[in-house]
């Protein structure tokens, strides 16, 4: 596995615990203790209102990413499944590679089939 794909691993099994929950309640905290304690400056404002929605940008397409891992090692488990059938149906294995329409026509033989 390359760096990059370590890296997402490792931001998206932390972004999913207790812990980066409780980190993020502590920044909201600290954020809100410093306005208390320096007075609400337009630097202080300026962090939240500027920095979180880069943050959440940065955050989103990690996710992204690993959830596009994730989804294509899932379909590489079902094809393998589906190619060991005896007489697998090709379309079915290529079905993450069809458009909208294909795959209504598809789902539509096997409600048909079903």
């Amino acid at each position: 596995m390359d760096r990059w794909n370590r890296v997402s691993h490792a931001i998206t099994h932390f972004a999913g615990t207790k812990s980066f929950f409780g980190v993020v309640l502590a920044l909201v905290a600290a954020w809100g203790a410093a306005g208390i304690a320096f007075g609400a400056t337009r630097a202080w404002e300026l962090a939240v209102t500027c920095g979180v929605p880069i943050l959440t940008l940065l955050l989103v397409v990690v996710l992204q990413h690993a959830q596009n891992r994730d989804a294509k090692a899932v379909q590489l488990k079902l094809n393998e499944l589906l190619l060991a059938l005896e007489e697998p149906d090709t379309r079915v294995i290529r079905a993450g590679h069809l458009g909208d329409e294909e795959l209504a026509e598809l789902d539509e033989h096997y409600e048909r089939h079903a």
